[in-house]
């Protein structure tokens, strides 16, 4: 996947492991997120996902988990065809303020493979042994 730095301190994403699904993303420079607002914050590169996929933009586990951080969106979506600088608006879930270094990894991105499909507006849809059964239907 091609990625162009925008930003000094643009260092390019790694997998933390061999067998790691996701790409850690280096914050290019410190920052903070203030009580009960959300950041809109620059990523320091642009990229060319492969065609046929999307990338899936997510915090690391360690900093949701240890500092509720998370993105006000829930999670980005990042199509082929966008070719600008990747951001992510952040927040805390407990509004607490939270800091970062430059060089510190926060967020992640998985590429994963889209499907295209055509639309088609129906009158009836096939049946299922489920049907309309919703949450908790199948199960606990």
């Amino acid at each position: 996947m091609r990625i162009k730095s925008l930003h000094i301190g643009h260092i390019m994403p790694t997998k933390g492991t061999e067998q790691a699904g996701a790409f850690d993303i280096y914050m290019p420079e410190a920052g903070n997120v203030d009580a009960l607002t959300t950041t809109m914050v620059p990523l320091g590169f642009s990229a060319e996902v492969p065609s046929g996929n999307v990338a899936l933009l997510m915090p690391r586990s360690s900093a949701g988990a240890k500092f509720g951080l998370e993105l006000n969106n829930t999670v980005g979506v990042i199509d082929a065809d966008y070719r600008g600088e990747w951001k992510a608006a952040l927040r805390t879930k407990d509004g607490k303020p939270f800091s970062w270094l430059a060089g510190e990894r926060l967020l992640q991105f998985l590429i994963i493979p889209v499907t295209q499909v055509t639309l088609e507006r129906v009158d009836e849809l096939s049946d299922t042994s489920r049907g309309t059964g919703g949450f908790g239907s199948s199960g606990k």
